[in-house]
C-alpha cells in the first residue's frame, strides 16, 4: 500500500494485517554531486516501489523522508520521531536508503535502516536493470522476513 487516498482507504479497511512501514531516506543537493543524489534516490525509489508492489497487503509505503545535504545533523532523532509516530500502527518500521552517512546511524533502531549501496543504472539494459533490482528486492525481502518470524 502507498500513501494515496485509495490505499489508506485498504489500509483502514484491512489494519490489522498491514503491520509493517517503509519508508525511503533520500537526500537532495544541487551541487557537484547533483546527478549521483539523483541516481541514488532514483534507485531507493525502484528498490521501495518494488518491495511495495510485492508485498502490498502487508506493507505500508510512506512518502520519501527528503533531506537536503548538509542538514541532517540529528539522524537518530530523525528516527526517532518516525518510529513515535508510526510505532502505534505498525509493529515493523524500516527505512531504506542508499546515503552512506546513514549506514550507521539510527542508535537504537539502527537494525530498521537498510542501506542499498547505491548501483549507477543510468546507461544500463533494461533487463540488466530489472534483474539487479529484483536481486536487491530479494535481499531485502529476507531481512523483512528475518524481523516477522522473530515478532
Amino acid at each position: 500500500m502507498k500513501w494515496t487516498s485509495e490505499d489508506t482507504n485498504m489500509f483502514l479497511q484491512s489494519k490489522e494485517y498491514v503491520d509493517t512501514a517503509i519508508i525511503p531516506l533520500v537526500q537532495i543537493g544541487f551541487g557537484d554531486n547533483l546527478k549521483s543524489l539523483a541516481a541514488e534516490g532514483e534507485y531507493t525509489t525502484l528498490i521501495t516501489e518494488d518491495l511495495e508492489r510485492q508485498l502490498k497487503g502487508r506493507i505500508f509505503m510512506l512518502p520519501a523522508c527528503t533531506y537536503i545535504t548538509g542538514q541532517m545533523h540529528d539522524r537518530e532523532k530523525t528516527i526517532l520521531q518516525w518510529y513515535h509516530e508510526l510505532k502505534d500502527n505498525f509493529k515493523h518500521i524500516f527505512f531504506v536508503t542508499s546515503d552512506e552517512l546513514w549506514r550507521n546511524e539510527g542508535g537504537t533502531h539502527k537494525d530498521s535502516v537498510i542501506y542499498l549501496p547505491p548501483i549507477p543504472m543510468e546507461h544500463m539494459d533494461e533487463s540488466l536493470k530489472r534483474k539487479m533490482i529484483e536481486d536487491q528486492v530479494s535481499q531485502i525481502l529476507n531481512i523483512f522476513l528475518q524481523s516477522w518470524r522473530v515478532s
